[in-house]
């Protein structure tokens, strides 16, 4: 780690690093550095990173690009699907063109 490139800061410095970094002095730099602690980074550790399972945006982006198009083809095969049944079940309940035509003999 750290430790062995530099020296822990002095105790007016010792609040440099937020959010339990560990603060440092290296020699050839004048502004104390930080090591955080986990889910924390950025140079005093202020930034909070949340814990993500893919190890990259693109990544993360593409798993959420897909569960999308799968969630909107659901969507359009349900619409497809109850529109289908509605026309079957509209074509049903109309009468046949056999019962309109009766007809009747005179003999």
């Amino acid at each position: 780690m750290m430790a062995e490139h530099g020296e822990p800061c002095s105790v007016s410095e010792a609040n440099f690093c937020m959010n339990g970094g560990t603060c440092f002095k290296i020699p050839s730099v004048t502004t104390p550095t930080c090591v955080c602690s986990a889910n924390y980074e950025g140079s005093r550790c202020e930034q909070f990173q949340l814990f993500s399972v893919s190890k990259s945006t693109e990544e993360t982006g593409m798993i959420a690009a897909v569960v999308l198009i799968s969630f909107l083809i659901i969507i359009v095969l349900c619409a497809v699907i109850y529109y289908i049944y509605k026309i079957k079940r509209s074509a049903r309940s109309q009468p046949k063109p056999e019962e309109y035509l009766t007809v009747n003999s005179r003999a």
